[in-house]
């Protein structure tokens, strides 16, 4: 494990150890900028900046994704739904990748892509007048780079989703899909979590299918074990939590470790004693 540096003002040279050819993300449900911005420059790779289940505004993620620019850090916006206005306002925020939730069928596909795309590609309106300047370039080259330059990714989580995925994955302009562990368990009856055969079955079967459609295969890990069976599995990107998550786990293990330096010193004082 990497050691904490006495100085906390080291930390921004105490960059993340990672594993090799993998990209790490973290989730942010804070509507925060300056927790953005740590994350960016702690040296993720990419940052997911979570609308559907944090309490997140459009101007609050415009500017959670300025505070990733001059990092390696690329911006995603996961919207609330599959909807062109949500959308098209993530991407006008200057999101690279969108992540669009419940995506059951290869209708949705279609629909979510074609709301992320400009004509004739698609049907999102044109209008980067503050995106320019997130992307460093004028408003007529971003809308010219966008088609090819920005993801659009479904977030498979349904029964009928795995039913359909073949068709899914198939969609033009479609750059990837998340299997959701949880979302996924909750929809096939289970509210305990992922752990049942039936449930793994299904993530597991519809991360062969992302691999061999050529997609970058991303998986949630919330635990260092689920870190390492993701690895096992071949994924090109992890996506390591969510910050409420890390901050509780960071006070915990700070007061374990106080605990064991005192309990370390209570043993040798006895012993000295």
């Amino acid at each position: 494990m990497q050691s904490s540096p006495a100085n906390p003002s080291a930390y921004l040279d105490n960059r993340l150890q990672k594993p090799a050819g993998i990209r790490l993300g973290v989730g942010v449900t804070s509507p925060s900028p300056e927790l953005v911005q740590m994350f960016a420059h702690a040296g993720f790779d990419f940052i997911f900046i979570d609308m559907e289940h944090g309490p997140i505004s459009i101007e609050t993620a415009y500017r959670m994704v300025t505070t990733t620019i001059g990092t390696g850090a690329e911006p995603w916006i996961r919207v609330t739904h599959n909807d062109a206005a949500q959308i098209k306002l993530a991407l006008d925020a200057g999101a690279k990748n969108i992540v669009v939730p419940m995506i059951n069928s290869r209708e949705d596909a279609e629909a979510a892509v074609s709301y992320a795309k400009y004509p004739p590609r698609g049907t999102r309106g044109w209008g980067p007048f503050r995106t320019q300047y997130q992307w460093h370039t004028n408003m007529l080259d971003y809308a010219h780079r966008a088609n090819a330059e920005t993801g659009v990714i479904a977030l498979i989580e349904h029964p009928n989703a795995v039913r359909d995925i073949d068709a899914i994955l198939d969609v033009d302009g479609l750059s990837g899909a998340i299997a959701a562990p949880f979302d996924m368990s909750v929809n096939m009856g289970f509210s305990d979590g992922p752990n049942h055969p039936e449930v793994r079955e299904a993530i597991e079967l519809v991360m062969r299918k992302i691999k061999a459609k050529g997609m970058r295969l991303l998986s949630f890990a919330i635990t260092p074990q689920q870190a390492d069976s993701a690895m096992n599995l071949g994924v090109d990107d992890l996506l390591l939590g969510f910050d409420p998550m890390y901050i509780q786990a960071s006070v915990q293990l700070f007061m374990e470790n106080v605990a064991r330096l005192r309990g370390t010193g209570q043993q040798v004082a006895s012993v000295q004693r």
